[in-house]
Protein backbone atom coordinates (compact mmCIF):
# COMPACT_ATOMS: atom_id res chain seq x y z
CA UNK A 1 0.00 0.00 0.00
CA UNK A 2 1.39 3.32 -1.06
CA UNK A 3 2.06 6.03 1.58
CA UNK A 4 1.75 9.76 0.91
CA UNK A 5 5.03 11.63 1.55
CA UNK A 6 4.93 15.17 2.96
CA UNK A 7 7.20 17.85 1.37
CA UNK A 8 9.61 19.32 3.89
CA UNK A 9 10.08 23.14 4.01
CA UNK A 10 13.49 24.85 3.81
CA UNK A 11 14.65 26.49 6.97
CA UNK A 12 14.36 30.32 7.24
CA UNK A 13 18.09 30.80 7.53
CA UNK A 14 18.60 29.26 4.10
CA UNK A 15 16.21 31.75 2.55
CA UNK A 16 18.01 34.60 4.27
CA UNK A 17 21.34 33.30 3.01
CA UNK A 18 20.07 33.16 -0.59
CA UNK A 19 18.66 36.70 -0.31
CA UNK A 20 21.99 38.02 1.00
CA UNK A 21 23.89 36.34 -1.82
CA UNK A 22 21.55 37.82 -4.42
CA UNK A 23 21.84 41.31 -2.88
CA UNK A 24 25.64 41.04 -2.90
CA UNK A 25 25.65 40.01 -6.55
CA UNK A 26 23.38 42.92 -7.44
CA UNK A 27 25.52 45.43 -5.49
CA UNK A 28 28.73 44.15 -7.11
CA UNK A 29 27.18 44.33 -10.55
CA UNK A 30 25.94 47.85 -9.92
CA UNK A 31 29.37 48.91 -8.68
CA UNK A 32 30.97 47.51 -11.80
CA UNK A 33 28.51 49.38 -13.98
CA UNK A 34 28.95 52.62 -12.00
CA UNK A 35 32.75 52.38 -12.15
CA UNK A 36 32.60 51.65 -15.85
CA UNK A 37 30.52 54.81 -16.43
CA UNK A 38 33.09 57.07 -14.65
CA UNK A 39 35.83 58.30 -16.93
CA UNK A 40 38.99 57.04 -15.23
CA UNK A 41 42.62 57.69 -16.04
CA UNK A 42 45.38 55.42 -14.79
CA UNK A 43 48.60 57.18 -13.79
CA UNK A 44 51.86 56.26 -12.11
CA UNK A 45 51.86 57.79 -8.61
CA UNK A 46 55.63 58.32 -8.79
CA UNK A 47 55.16 60.75 -11.71
CA UNK A 48 52.64 62.90 -9.85
CA UNK A 49 53.19 65.55 -7.21
CA UNK A 50 50.87 64.95 -4.28
CA UNK A 51 50.64 67.73 -1.67
CA UNK A 52 48.89 68.01 1.66
CA UNK A 53 46.45 70.81 2.50
CA UNK A 54 47.65 72.72 5.55
CA UNK A 55 46.69 75.66 7.77
CA UNK A 56 49.20 78.47 8.12
CA UNK A 57 49.95 82.17 7.72
CA UNK A 58 49.43 83.19 4.10
CA UNK A 59 52.15 85.62 3.06
CA UNK A 60 50.50 87.80 0.45
CA UNK A 61 53.52 88.26 -1.84
CA UNK A 62 54.18 87.78 -5.53
CA UNK A 63 57.55 87.33 -7.24
CA UNK A 64 58.55 90.01 -9.74
CA UNK A 65 61.66 90.51 -11.82
CA UNK A 66 63.07 94.02 -11.95
CA UNK A 67 65.70 95.82 -13.98
CA UNK A 68 68.04 98.52 -12.65
CA UNK A 69 67.51 101.81 -14.50
CA UNK A 70 68.72 105.38 -13.87
CA UNK A 71 66.37 107.32 -11.64
CA UNK A 72 66.37 110.18 -14.16
CA UNK A 73 67.13 110.16 -17.87
CA UNK A 74 67.30 113.21 -20.14
CA UNK A 75 66.75 112.88 -23.89
CA UNK A 76 68.56 115.03 -26.43
CA UNK A 77 66.40 116.19 -29.36
CA UNK A 78 67.18 118.33 -32.37
CA UNK A 79 65.41 121.62 -31.62
CA UNK A 80 65.61 123.01 -35.16
CA UNK A 81 67.30 120.20 -37.08
CA UNK A 82 70.32 120.39 -39.32
CA UNK A 83 73.32 118.45 -40.56
CA UNK A 84 75.80 116.91 -38.11
CA UNK A 85 79.11 118.73 -38.56
CA UNK A 86 81.04 117.61 -35.48
CA UNK A 87 80.68 114.94 -32.80
CA UNK A 88 82.51 116.34 -29.80
CA UNK A 89 81.95 113.52 -27.27
CA UNK A 90 82.02 109.73 -27.58
CA UNK A 91 79.07 107.59 -26.62
CA UNK A 92 79.38 106.25 -23.06
CA UNK A 93 81.40 109.22 -21.79
CA UNK A 94 80.56 111.11 -18.62
CA UNK A 95 79.65 114.72 -19.37
CA UNK A 96 79.11 117.89 -17.35
CA UNK A 97 76.12 120.22 -17.58
CA UNK A 98 76.62 122.68 -20.43
CA UNK A 99 79.35 120.66 -22.13
CA UNK A 100 79.16 120.81 -25.98
CA UNK A 101 78.21 117.49 -27.51
CA UNK A 102 77.31 118.07 -31.17
CA UNK A 103 77.67 120.84 -33.73
CA UNK A 104 74.96 121.11 -36.39
CA UNK A 105 74.66 123.41 -39.38
CA UNK A 106 71.47 124.76 -40.92
CA UNK A 107 71.74 127.34 -43.73
CA UNK A 108 67.99 127.96 -43.82
CA UNK A 109 67.97 128.70 -40.11
CA UNK A 110 70.94 131.05 -40.48
CA UNK A 111 69.15 132.92 -43.27
CA UNK A 112 65.95 133.19 -41.21
CA UNK A 113 67.86 134.44 -38.21
CA UNK A 114 69.69 137.03 -40.32
CA UNK A 115 66.43 138.22 -41.93
CA UNK A 116 64.70 138.40 -38.59
CA UNK A 117 67.65 140.29 -37.15
CA UNK A 118 67.46 142.88 -39.93
CA UNK A 119 63.71 143.34 -39.60
CA UNK A 120 63.88 143.60 -35.84
CA UNK A 121 66.67 146.15 -36.05
CA UNK A 122 64.63 148.26 -38.48
CA UNK A 123 61.62 148.16 -36.17
CA UNK A 124 63.78 149.13 -33.21
CA UNK A 125 65.19 152.07 -35.21
CA UNK A 126 61.68 153.21 -36.19
CA UNK A 127 60.49 153.06 -32.59
CA UNK A 128 63.60 154.93 -31.50
CA UNK A 129 62.96 157.62 -34.10
CA UNK A 130 59.36 157.99 -32.91
CA UNK A 131 60.56 158.35 -29.32
CA UNK A 132 63.17 160.90 -30.38
CA UNK A 133 60.56 162.86 -32.35
CA UNK A 134 58.26 163.00 -29.34
CA UNK A 135 61.15 164.17 -27.16
CA UNK A 136 61.98 166.89 -29.73
CA UNK A 137 58.34 168.02 -29.70
CA UNK A 138 58.47 168.25 -25.91
CA UNK A 139 61.57 170.41 -26.03
CA UNK A 140 60.03 172.68 -28.68
CA UNK A 141 56.90 173.15 -26.59
CA UNK A 142 58.97 173.96 -23.52
CA UNK A 143 60.96 176.46 -25.61
CA UNK A 144 57.74 178.08 -26.78
CA UNK A 145 56.60 178.42 -23.16
CA UNK A 146 59.92 179.97 -22.22
CA UNK A 147 59.57 182.53 -25.05
CA UNK A 148 55.98 183.31 -24.06
CA UNK A 149 56.87 183.68 -20.40
CA UNK A 150 59.76 185.97 -21.31
CA UNK A 151 57.51 188.05 -23.57
CA UNK A 152 54.94 188.37 -20.76
CA UNK A 153 57.64 189.62 -18.33
CA UNK A 154 58.84 192.25 -20.85
CA UNK A 155 55.28 193.41 -21.55
CA UNK A 156 54.43 193.61 -17.82
CA UNK A 157 57.47 195.85 -17.23
CA UNK A 158 56.64 197.93 -20.27
CA UNK A 159 53.03 198.32 -19.14
CA UNK A 160 54.17 199.33 -15.66
CA UNK A 161 56.38 202.07 -17.04
CA UNK A 162 53.78 203.27 -19.56
CA UNK A 163 51.10 203.45 -16.86
CA UNK A 164 52.67 206.50 -15.25
CA UNK A 165 53.41 208.12 -18.58
CA UNK A 166 49.84 207.58 -19.72
CA UNK A 167 48.52 209.07 -16.49
CA UNK A 168 50.59 212.25 -17.06
CA UNK A 169 49.58 212.32 -20.74
CA UNK A 170 53.13 211.84 -21.92
CA UNK A 171 52.08 209.03 -24.26
CA UNK A 172 48.97 208.44 -26.22
CA UNK A 173 46.19 206.15 -25.11
CA UNK A 174 46.65 204.07 -28.24
CA UNK A 175 50.26 203.20 -27.35
CA UNK A 176 49.29 202.20 -23.84
CA UNK A 177 46.35 200.05 -24.99
CA UNK A 178 48.56 198.38 -27.60
CA UNK A 179 50.91 197.15 -24.88
CA UNK A 180 47.99 196.13 -22.68
CA UNK A 181 46.34 194.14 -25.49
CA UNK A 182 49.62 192.45 -26.37
CA UNK A 183 50.12 191.41 -22.74
CA UNK A 184 46.59 189.94 -22.59
CA UNK A 185 47.21 188.07 -25.84
CA UNK A 186 50.48 186.58 -24.62
CA UNK A 187 48.82 185.46 -21.42
CA UNK A 188 46.13 183.61 -23.40
CA UNK A 189 48.81 182.04 -25.59
CA UNK A 190 50.62 180.95 -22.42
CA UNK A 191 47.49 179.27 -21.08
CA UNK A 192 46.89 177.55 -24.43
CA UNK A 193 50.49 176.41 -24.76
CA UNK A 194 50.46 175.11 -21.18
CA UNK A 195 47.32 173.06 -21.95
CA UNK A 196 48.95 171.79 -25.12
CA UNK A 197 52.05 170.81 -23.14
CA UNK A 198 49.92 168.88 -20.63
CA UNK A 199 48.15 167.06 -23.47
CA UNK A 200 51.43 166.27 -25.18
CA UNK A 201 52.90 165.00 -21.89
CA UNK A 202 49.93 162.67 -21.37
CA UNK A 203 50.03 161.36 -24.94
CA UNK A 204 53.79 161.05 -24.84
CA UNK A 205 53.63 159.11 -21.56
CA UNK A 206 51.17 156.62 -23.01
CA UNK A 207 53.07 156.29 -26.26
CA UNK A 208 56.43 155.93 -24.51
CA UNK A 209 55.00 153.09 -22.37
CA UNK A 210 53.80 151.27 -25.47
CA UNK A 211 57.07 151.94 -27.27
CA UNK A 212 59.04 150.64 -24.28
CA UNK A 213 56.96 147.43 -24.20
CA UNK A 214 57.32 146.99 -27.95
CA UNK A 215 61.07 147.51 -27.78
CA UNK A 216 61.29 144.94 -24.98
CA UNK A 217 59.35 142.39 -27.04
CA UNK A 218 61.50 143.03 -30.09
CA UNK A 219 64.65 142.60 -28.05
CA UNK A 220 63.28 139.34 -26.62
CA UNK A 221 62.47 138.14 -30.14
CA UNK A 222 65.98 139.05 -31.20
CA UNK A 223 67.44 137.13 -28.25
CA UNK A 224 65.18 134.17 -29.08
CA UNK A 225 66.35 134.21 -32.67
CA UNK A 226 69.97 134.27 -31.55
CA UNK A 227 69.34 131.48 -29.03
CA UNK A 228 67.68 129.47 -31.81
CA UNK A 229 70.83 129.86 -33.80
CA UNK A 230 72.83 128.79 -30.76
CA UNK A 231 70.72 125.61 -30.56
CA UNK A 232 72.80 124.26 -33.42
CA UNK A 233 75.46 123.65 -30.79
CA UNK A 234 73.93 120.84 -28.71
CA UNK A 235 75.02 120.99 -25.06
CA UNK A 236 74.47 118.59 -22.17
CA UNK A 237 71.50 119.83 -20.10
CA UNK A 238 72.60 117.83 -17.02
CA UNK A 239 75.65 116.03 -15.75
CA UNK A 240 75.66 112.27 -16.26
CA UNK A 241 76.61 109.46 -18.60
CA UNK A 242 76.00 109.82 -22.33
CA UNK A 243 74.50 106.35 -22.78
CA UNK A 244 73.21 106.93 -26.32
CA UNK A 245 74.49 109.05 -29.22
CA UNK A 246 73.55 107.23 -32.46
CA UNK A 247 74.58 109.95 -34.94
CA UNK A 248 77.14 110.21 -37.73
CA UNK A 249 78.92 113.20 -39.26
CA UNK A 250 77.02 114.41 -42.32
CA UNK A 251 73.74 112.90 -41.16
CA UNK A 252 70.70 115.14 -41.58
CA UNK A 253 68.51 115.46 -38.50
CA UNK A 254 64.96 116.81 -38.67
CA UNK A 255 63.29 119.01 -36.08
CA UNK A 256 62.47 117.05 -32.91
CA UNK A 257 64.48 113.97 -33.92
CA UNK A 258 66.14 112.06 -31.06
CA UNK A 259 69.89 112.65 -30.87
CA UNK A 260 70.86 110.80 -27.71
CA UNK A 261 70.26 110.18 -24.03
CA UNK A 262 72.01 111.19 -20.80
CA UNK A 263 71.47 109.11 -17.67
CA UNK A 264 71.92 110.61 -14.21
CA UNK A 265 73.95 107.85 -12.59
CA UNK A 266 73.99 109.18 -9.03
CA UNK A 267 70.73 107.35 -8.22
CA UNK A 268 68.98 104.30 -9.67
CA UNK A 269 65.47 102.88 -9.63
CA UNK A 270 63.99 99.43 -10.26
CA UNK A 271 61.43 98.87 -12.98
CA UNK A 272 59.57 95.57 -12.76
CA UNK A 273 56.76 93.82 -14.65
CA UNK A 274 53.79 92.48 -12.65
CA UNK A 275 51.15 90.03 -13.84
CA UNK A 276 47.86 91.76 -14.71
CA UNK A 277 46.15 89.45 -12.16
CA UNK A 278 47.40 91.86 -9.47
CA UNK A 279 46.58 95.13 -11.27
CA UNK A 280 43.97 96.14 -8.67
CA UNK A 281 46.16 95.20 -5.72
CA UNK A 282 49.37 97.09 -6.46
CA UNK A 283 49.68 100.70 -5.32
CA UNK A 284 52.47 103.17 -4.46
CA UNK A 285 53.90 102.65 -0.99
CA UNK A 286 53.96 98.85 -1.05
CA UNK A 287 57.22 97.15 -0.12
CA UNK A 288 59.30 94.56 -1.98
CA UNK A 289 62.22 92.56 -0.60
CA UNK A 290 65.22 91.15 -2.44
CA UNK A 291 68.65 89.73 -1.78
CA UNK A 292 71.74 91.38 -3.23
CA UNK A 293 75.27 90.31 -2.43
CA UNK A 294 74.06 88.18 0.48
CA UNK A 295 72.27 91.13 2.06
CA UNK A 296 68.50 91.45 2.44
CA UNK A 297 67.27 94.82 1.16
CA UNK A 298 63.94 96.56 0.69
CA UNK A 299 62.45 98.78 -2.00
CA UNK A 300 59.20 100.74 -2.17
CA UNK A 301 56.78 101.14 -5.08
CA UNK A 302 56.77 104.81 -6.16
CA UNK A 303 54.83 104.61 -9.43
CA UNK A 304 52.37 102.22 -11.06
CA UNK A 305 51.97 102.45 -14.84
CA UNK A 306 48.33 101.88 -15.88
CA UNK A 307 49.05 100.42 -19.32
CA UNK A 308 48.80 96.63 -19.64
CA UNK A 309 50.98 95.07 -22.34
CA UNK A 310 51.06 91.34 -23.08
CA UNK A 311 49.45 90.49 -19.75
CA UNK A 312 51.75 92.60 -17.54
CA UNK A 313 52.02 96.15 -16.24
CA UNK A 314 55.11 98.04 -15.05
CA UNK A 315 55.96 99.52 -11.65
CA UNK A 316 58.85 101.69 -10.48
CA UNK A 317 60.50 101.03 -7.11
CA UNK A 318 62.98 103.09 -5.12
CA UNK A 319 65.66 101.69 -2.81
CA UNK A 320 64.70 102.34 0.83
CA UNK A 321 68.27 102.86 2.06
CA UNK A 322 69.74 104.55 -1.00
CA UNK A 323 71.24 103.01 -4.09
CA UNK A 324 73.59 100.10 -3.24
CA UNK A 325 77.16 100.43 -4.48
CA UNK A 326 77.17 97.07 -6.25
CA UNK A 327 74.37 97.70 -8.76
CA UNK A 328 74.79 98.53 -12.43
CA UNK A 329 72.47 99.84 -15.11
CA UNK A 330 70.61 96.95 -16.78
CA UNK A 331 71.20 94.53 -13.89
CA UNK A 332 68.19 92.31 -13.02
CA UNK A 333 66.86 91.56 -9.54
CA UNK A 334 64.40 88.95 -8.26
CA UNK A 335 61.99 90.62 -5.80
CA UNK A 336 59.03 89.58 -3.67
CA UNK A 337 56.33 92.24 -3.73
CA UNK A 338 54.20 92.32 -0.57
CA UNK A 339 50.50 92.81 -1.35
CA UNK A 340 49.07 92.53 2.17
CA UNK A 341 49.58 91.37 5.78
CA UNK A 342 49.90 87.61 6.66
CA UNK A 343 46.51 85.95 7.43
CA UNK A 344 45.81 82.49 8.88
CA UNK A 345 44.30 80.48 6.01
CA UNK A 346 43.91 77.02 4.49
CA UNK A 347 46.87 76.65 2.15
CA UNK A 348 47.36 74.50 -0.92
CA UNK A 349 50.88 74.33 -2.40
CA UNK A 350 51.06 76.02 -5.78
CA UNK A 351 51.64 73.73 -8.76
CA UNK A 352 51.00 73.23 -12.42
CA UNK A 353 47.36 72.37 -11.79
CA UNK A 354 46.60 76.08 -11.20
CA UNK A 355 47.20 76.88 -14.86
CA UNK A 356 45.13 73.91 -16.03
CA UNK A 357 42.10 74.55 -13.81
CA UNK A 358 42.45 78.22 -12.92
CA UNK A 359 42.30 77.11 -9.27
CA UNK A 360 38.62 76.15 -9.63
CA UNK A 361 38.93 72.37 -9.10
CA UNK A 362 41.48 69.71 -8.09
CA UNK A 363 41.91 65.95 -7.93
CA UNK A 364 41.46 64.90 -4.28
CA UNK A 365 42.84 61.55 -3.06
CA UNK A 366 40.58 59.20 -1.13
CA UNK A 367 41.48 57.68 2.23
CA UNK A 368 43.15 54.64 0.61
CA UNK A 369 45.08 56.89 -1.79
CA UNK A 370 44.13 54.56 -4.65
CA UNK A 371 41.87 56.99 -6.46
CA UNK A 372 41.74 60.76 -6.88
CA UNK A 373 38.38 62.27 -7.73
CA UNK A 374 37.52 65.67 -9.10
CA UNK A 375 36.54 68.26 -6.45
CA UNK A 376 35.26 71.79 -7.04
CA UNK A 377 36.97 74.36 -4.81
CA UNK A 378 37.00 78.14 -4.27
CA UNK A 379 40.37 79.89 -4.06
CA UNK A 380 41.51 83.40 -3.22
CA UNK A 381 44.92 84.99 -3.16
CA UNK A 382 48.07 83.27 -4.27
CA UNK A 383 51.80 83.80 -3.93
CA UNK A 384 54.86 82.03 -5.26
CA UNK A 385 54.32 79.07 -2.88
CA UNK A 386 50.68 78.69 -1.92
CA UNK A 387 47.09 79.28 -3.00
CA UNK A 388 44.58 80.41 -0.40
CA UNK A 389 41.62 77.94 -0.27
CA UNK A 390 38.29 79.41 0.78
CA UNK A 391 35.96 76.44 0.24
CA UNK A 392 36.15 72.79 -0.82
CA UNK A 393 39.20 71.48 1.07
CA UNK A 394 40.18 70.82 4.66
CA UNK A 395 43.53 70.57 6.38
CA UNK A 396 45.11 67.10 6.10
CA UNK A 397 43.55 66.20 2.76
CA UNK A 398 45.90 65.28 -0.06
CA UNK A 399 45.67 66.75 -3.55
CA UNK A 400 47.47 66.19 -6.85
CA UNK A 401 49.18 69.54 -7.51
CA UNK A 402 51.27 68.70 -10.57
CA UNK A 403 50.11 69.59 -14.08
CA UNK A 404 47.02 67.66 -15.12
CA UNK A 405 47.73 67.59 -18.85
CA UNK A 406 45.61 64.83 -20.40
CA UNK A 407 43.83 64.28 -17.08
CA UNK A 408 41.76 67.43 -17.40
CA UNK A 409 38.95 65.63 -19.22
CA UNK A 410 38.53 62.72 -16.75
CA UNK A 411 36.62 62.54 -13.49
CA UNK A 412 38.83 60.11 -11.57
CA UNK A 413 42.45 59.07 -11.54
CA UNK A 414 43.56 55.58 -10.57
CA UNK A 415 47.01 55.66 -8.98
CA UNK A 416 49.44 52.86 -9.70
CA UNK A 417 52.14 52.12 -7.14
CA UNK A 418 55.14 50.16 -8.43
Amino acid sequence: MDRKLEKTRRPLWQWLLVAAICAGVLWFGQSLLRDASIRTYSADAAQLIISEVTIGAFEDVTPIRGTILPFNSVFLDAVDGGVIEKVLVEEGSFVEAGQPLLQLSNSDLQLRVATNDTQTTEQLNNLSNIANGMETTRLMTERALIDIEYRIIVLERQQSRMQALHTNNHISREEFESVTDELAYQRKIHVNTTMRKDLEDRIRGERMTLISEQIQKLEQNLELAMSTFENLLVRAPVAGQLTSLPVQIGESMSRGQRLGQIDVVDEFRIQALVDEFYVTRVAPGQSAGFTLGGQRLQATVIKVYPEITQGTFAVDLQFDEGTPNNVRRGQTLQLELTLGNPIESILLPLGGFAQDTGGNWVFLLDADQRYATRREISTGRRNNRFIEVREGLEAGERVITSSYGQMREVERIELRYL
